[in-house]
């Protein structure tokens, strides 16, 4: 009787061992989870010279806009049009090298995830992006031409545009390829998570508002106020449409696809432009 009373005991000592072992295991994987999806979201590093890099990108950036808002770029546009260009190509891959060494895991593991998921499934959202940047596209132009007698286009794309005729390759690869992946790092990779912190829809409309800001930066003083704020508004839209995307996906890669795929479509519109011209 004392024997099958130990046995019991022993017994009862292994169960509550093996679910003591069991709940430790759980909350291990939990822990190691939760330090992957920690690591995963805080893609800035905590080291300085990471930190600062990342400021020096939004920084790099801003002064570009305003070097380009002071007419200097379309001066030397006007001297010769390739020194333009190959100001713009080398902040383009400044931007991409610095944004590489700084937001590489980020990069990565946003990749990796946007690259489980099926092919189709990201054709749709692309499509669909593109979709609604068109419809949104639509809306404002017909704001434009209902409000504003005189129709433009923005400096800032009138500028992108000149590079097509004499040297389309690299307007494309500038366009379509560096201008999407620096923007959506810049705008939505760095200022969306910064401003996050005050809410999700804040740094949307942040993010919105700034993007659509450096965009028109070229054109302000040079147009009169009823076309800047129609224009602006076209690319106010897109930035808020643009960080409502990353809110919904918090996937880096969708941004810059749907960004990439509407600016091809510009592209071909352009070379089709000029192609019909000659």
């Amino acid at each position: 009787m004392v024997v099958v009373c130990i046995a019991n005991r022993d017994t009862d000592n292994t169960v509550k061992a093996s679910k003591f072992n069991k709940d430790v295991c759980i909350n291990l994987g939990k822990n190691e989870e939760y330090k992957e999806m920690k690591k995963e979201n805080n893609y800035i590093s905590t080291e300085m010279n990471h930190k600062k890099l990342i400021v020096g990108v939004v920084i790099i950036h801003v002064c570009f806009m305003l070097i380009g808002a002071s007419g200097i770029i379309s001066t030397l546009k006007e001297k010769n049009i390739f020194y333009g260009l190959l100001i713009n190509m080398i902040y383009q891959l400044t931007l991409i090298i610095m944004i590489g060494v700084a937001m590489k895991q980020y990069l990565i593991t946003s990749f990796k995830k946007f690259k489980a998921d099926r092919i189709s499934v990201n054709i749709k959202r692309v499509l669909a992006g593109v979709g609604i940047a068109f419809l949104l596209s639509c809306i404002t132009r017909i704001i434009e031409m209902t409000v504003c007698s005189n129709i433009s286009v923005p400096a800032n794309q009138s500028n992108v545009n000149g590079y097509f005729v004499d040297y389309p390759i690299l307007a494309v690869i500038m366009s379509v390829i560096m201008g999407p992946f620096t923007e959506e790092i810049i705008y939505r990779g760095i200022l969306f998570r910064f401003f996050s912190k005050y809410g999700e829809l804040c740094a949307v409309l942040v993010t919105g508002f700034l993007f659509g800001t450096m965009h028109m930066l070229s054109s302000f003083g040079n147009t009169n106020i009823l076309l800047f704020l129609c224009q602006w508004l076209d690319y106010f839209l897109s930035g808020i449409f643009l960080g409502f995307i990353y809110k919904k996906y918090k996937n880096i890669w969708i941004n810059i696809s749907i960004h990439g795929t509407w600016n091809l479509i510009g592209a071909v519109m352009i070379l089709t432009k000029i192609m019909l011209a000659k």
